[in-house]
Order: structure tokens, then sequence, then C-alpha cells
């Protein structure tokens, strides 16, 4: 029997990932304010295992995400070093998905047929998080709908490790441009070599 979730306040914050950077860098906005609340920076050495540091605007450290091989697990870590949560996603599955430890629960979650958002619930019903990932967009960007059983620096945190696992980090507006610029030099061509026919 499957749990309802219990209806707790909600916050929303809008997660961007700057267009000209040499690395991944992800800027977070609380959507009600419109101030940017916090930064996360994606480690240099990042190519064996991901890791993404957190500072508020000041530039205070507020926490870390240290993944493992394969981006199959992550830890979210405090600036001490102390683990607040483990997020896994299984070797195979049909559909997008994954597992968080937090608070000496489990949150689950799986995305829908085309996997573009996800619902984090607890075991115990309470609501998580929510992301919903914009589709077509020039840079990576997501919403994310956070209640009240998750701190939201935690919460925003686990929405950008799960959009790295599961996408790259990556929008798809990029490549609906070059596709539609490849085409329309395609076009061009076709129509170029029938004026120039004989």
């Amino acid at each position: 029997m499957e749990v309802e979730p219990k209806k707790e306040g909600r916050h929303f914050y809008k997660v961007q990932q700057k267009l000209v950077a040499a690395r991944p860098v992800y800027e977070v906005y609380d959507e009600e304010t419109g101030e940017k609340v916090a930064v996360g920076r994606q480690t240099w050495l990042s190519f064996l295992r991901s890791t993404v540091n957190f500072e508020d605007p000041e530039g205070n450290k507020i926490l870390t995400a240290k993944g493992g091989f394969f981006d199959k697990t992550f830890h979210l870590l405090d600036p001490s070093g102390n683990k607040i949560a483990k997020i896994t996603r299984p070797w195979i599955m049909f559909r997008k998905r994954f597992t968080m430890h937090y608070r000496d629960e489990e949150i689950h979650a799986q995305g829908g047929i085309m996997a573009w958002g996800f619902e984090a619930v607890s075991r115990s019903g309470h609501f998580g998080f929510k992301l919903d990932k914009k589709i077509i967009a020039v840079r990576d960007q997501f919403r994310v709908e956070v209640g009240d059983y998750m701190d939201w620096r935690h919460a925003v945190a686990s929405a950008i490790v799960v959009d790295r696992i599961f996408f790259r980090g990556k929008g798809c507006g990029c490549r609906l441009i070059c596709c539609f610029a490849f085409l329309a030099v395609f076009v061009a061509l076709i129509f170029a070599s029938m004026l120039m026919g004989p």
C-alpha cells in the first residue's frame, strides 16, 4: 500500500548552468525573491569521480556532493566532511530512478516515461523534493520544489546530483539549435544546387 505524501509548505528554487564556464557551474536562485542563494562548482579533477562544491553567495562552503566511479553513488557531505545523505541509482533500470538515504529514512523517486522530472518521497510519506527539468533550453536549467522535510540546500544539491547522474548536466537547447542549423544548411544546399542546375 502506497503512503499518501503529507502536505507541507513548499519552496521553489531555479537552478541554471552557466553558459560560459570552463567547468560545470550551477547557480541557484530563490524563485520568490529572485535572489541568488548558492553556487555549485564541479571540481577540476572530476573526470574520474564527479565532485561538486556548493557555496553561499559570500563564498562560504555549505556542502559537497561527491560521486563514486561511474556516478552510480553520490554522498552529500557537510563542510566538516560528515555524511548528510547517500544517493544511488541501480545498475540496470527500465526507467530512470534513484534511492536516497536521508535522516534514517529511504526516499524513492522514479521518472515518467520521458523521465524529465522526478518527485522524491520518503517511505513514511514525507515530500522531499521535485525536479522539473526544462527540456527546450539553451543552457541546462530546472526548477526544484522543496518540502519542509528536507533542508533546501540538501534538496537542491540532490536535484543537481540527479541531473548529473541522468542528464550529464546538459539541456536540450544546444542540441536542438545545432540540429536546426544543420537542417537549414542542408536545405540551403539543396536549393542552391537546384538553382545552379541545368
